[in-house]
């Protein structure tokens, strides 16, 4: 299976500008044209899984402030189906590999040699798509789910509910000045 010919989701855990970039040419070294959006804190992760939902998510594994356990466990309060890929340029006890594992990540590479990182993850993310198709299949339903919601929200932000065309503040002025 290749995924070269896949338009794939990805969410990127990471807080240094330099790795975001880097992790970015080697996700569009796997797939053609990949759907790929940074976050870099607990805040902006959890506002991005409430209203984002990614195939997978790329985390580091030390981040400022918090690591790649918390970002498993906030990814499995939210939506446990989406595959977590921890990505460090060192892990310190070994233990920690097996414990995120344990705890719900599906892989773990070390980042060096980076250049060579999309090569490494390929039979991961195969083996992830093969094996979570009826799943894939899942998170393309809650992605819809959300996407009715924010047209939803859009809709009654703009029209009320009575589905009149509210005034807005620039209409308000525009309204003021011509009289």
């Amino acid at each position: 299976m290749s995924l070269k010919n896949k338009n794939l989701i990805f969410l990127v855990v990471e807080d240094m500008v330099s790795d975001s970039f880097l992790l970015q040419r080697q996700i569009k070294k796997l797939c053609e044209e990949p759907e790929i959006r940074f976050v870099d804190g607990k805040l902006s992760l959890i506002n991005a899984l409430k209203s984002y939902v990614p195939d997978f998510i790329i985390c580091d594994f030390n981040l400022n402030g918090f690591d790649a356990f918390e970002v498993i466990d906030i990814v499995n309060d939210y939506n446990s189906i989406i595959p977590v890929i921890v990505i460090t340029g060192h892990l310190k006890n070994e233990k920690d590999q097996q414990r995120l594992l344990d705890e719900g990540a599906s892989g773990f590479f070390l980042k060096d040699p980076m250049d060579e990182l999309h090569q490494r993850m390929m039979p991961l993310f195969r083996k992830l798509l093969v094996e979570r198709e009826d799943q894939m299949d899942k998170i393309d339903a809650k992605r819809r789910e959300i996407d009715s919601y924010r047209k939803k929200s859009d809709y009654f932000r703009a029209y009320g509910k009575k589905g009149k065309k509210l005034p807005g503040i620039v209409n308000y002025f525009k309204r003021l000045f011509l009289k």
